[in-house]
């Protein structure tokens, strides 16, 4: 049996794949749910009879579940171990997304979303902890990447499964585009309960005694010879320390870049179907929306190839430097572009997608990576919960804004309000952000 000293050494293995197939799954869901709003809304609308301030509280209930799950969650996780609610929060998430499909009104559509997005929430801080304390140290951030990668395959297959909803039931196609997404979670639910604990979280938690156990486990899961156990940071979870000495500085940066990409992401990502929609005057405008949607995840599977190929070669601090300049860049033509000219579907739909184009060589990814790659294991689900918990006000913010000021004022300031929050983003990155690069966990 061939030997390694740490676990962090061992080479990609049949069991890290399995581990980031089942740690993917709950970000999946959240790529689908933001997706299938967008789309639902275009029924919702007339169905629900629905007003400006009704369709910006059914926008945010999801993102909100998201804030409240990530950040409650995140501490149980570091408490009680990443196991602890590994099922729970698919089975949640499966139930209330099946609910949601039957909702009569905006009401309890809301609360339904909202409840789903608690469960989405509970696993971005327990999925992205088990995935960096899995991964070994040399290819951590190419699996951590296609761990966030599973949002945009959330929303592919969702954009796959609209497609027969819209030509064959109606109407009703915003109901089985919901009750449909029930059934992903459940698939991984089994394997999800034949995981292993993390041998960091144990070891932290229990000690050395409780270490040595699940090395030996680990070398069952691997097939190599593991010598060491994790060297742990000592202490307490107390998610205060966050936010004390080096740790402050990680928690702004990462707050700050985050919010800032949230903003321009989830306005985009959530609206620009009804956008491209006023541009399409057609019987089938709402299959071509579909299409469009496709086609603008090209960009999003560009940037991620881009970003997997390059992560472990030049960093994460230049590919999130990289992606918040090109987006700033792109937003800040179409500006000048939308104030002398007038631009129609293909020049909206280009700008768009350039901006997706960098979004996922750089913020992202690198935004879910940072976080469990920089907090000690003690505090790495709560402070990754408490990230997660921030960046979805810069969501909520894009969701309740974009309609206001593109009524008010129409979408060129909608573009010159992103390209900001990309500045933004772009001079935190420069001023504070570490490489994570090949860093050991502690």
């Amino acid at each position: 049996m061939t030997e390694y000293q740490t676990m962090s050494e061992v080479p990609a293995t049949p069991f890290l794949r399995k581990v980031t197939i089942l740690s993917s799954m709950g970000i999946m869901m959240d790529g689908y749910t933001l997706t299938v709003f967008s789309y639902a809304l275009l029924y919702l609308i007339n169905v629900m009879h629905l007003v400006d301030y009704q369709i910006s509280i059914m926008g945010v209930s999801s993102i909100t579940g998201v804030m409240v799950g990530s950040f409650i969650f995140g501490k149980i996780a570091d408490i009680y171990g990443r196991k602890y609610i590994y099922i729970y929060d698919l089975i949640a998430i499966s139930i209330f997304i099946f609910m949601t499909g039957l909702s009569n009104n905006y009401i309890e559509f809301s609360i339904f979303q909202f409840l789903v997005g608690v469960g989405i929430g509970a696993d971005y801080p327990i999925s992205s902890s088990i995935q960096a304390e899995f991964s070994p140290r040399k290819i951590r951030g190419k699996y951590l990447l296609f761990n966030i990668f599973s949002f945009s395959i959330g929303s592919v297959i969702f954009l796959i499964v609209a497609i027969p909803l819209v030509l064959f039931t109606g109407v009703n196609a915003w109901r089985f585009m919901y009750i449909l997404g029930a059934i992903f979670p459940i698939i991984v639910l089994y394997s999800r309960n034949k995981m292993p604990e993390s041998p960091y979280w144990v070891q932290q938690r229990y000690g050395n005694k409780a270490g040595e156990a699940a090395r030996v486990e680990m070398e069952k899961y691997t097939g190599f010879s593991i010598n060491k156990i994790p060297e742990i940071q000592p202490g307490k979870t107390k998610i205060r320390d966050a936010l004390k000495g080096k740790y402050l500085i990680y928690s702004l940066f990462i707050s700050i870049a985050w919010f800032s990409y949230d903003i321009v992401s989830y306005g985009i990502w959530t609206y620009s179907p009804l956008i491209f929609k006023t541009e399409i005057v057609s019987y089938y405008a709402d299959l071509y929306v579909l299409f469009t949607g496709m086609a603008e995840s090209i960009p999003v599977f560009i940037g991620f190839l881009i970003a997997i190929y390059y992560v472990e070669k030049t960093g994460r601090k230049s590919l999130l430097i990289l992606g918040f300049l090109g987006s700033f860049i792109a937003l800040v033509i179409f500006f000048f572009i939308n104030i002398y000219m007038v631009v129609g579907l293909f020049m909206t739909f280009s700008a768009f997608g350039i901006v997706h184009l960098f979004h996922n060589i750089g913020p992202s990814p690198m935004t879910y990576a940072y976080p469990v790659e920089l907090f000690p294991t003690r505090i790495r689900a709560s402070a990754m919960g408490m990230m997660t918990s921030i960046s979805r006000f810069g969501s909520i913010l894009a969701v309740f804004s974009f309609p206001i000021i593109d009524s008010l004022y129409g979408l060129k300031t909608i573009v010159i309000y992103f390209a900001i929050f990309e500045l933004i983003g772009l001079i935190v990155t420069l001023k504070y952000a570490p490489e994570t690069k090949d860093r050991q966990l502690t």
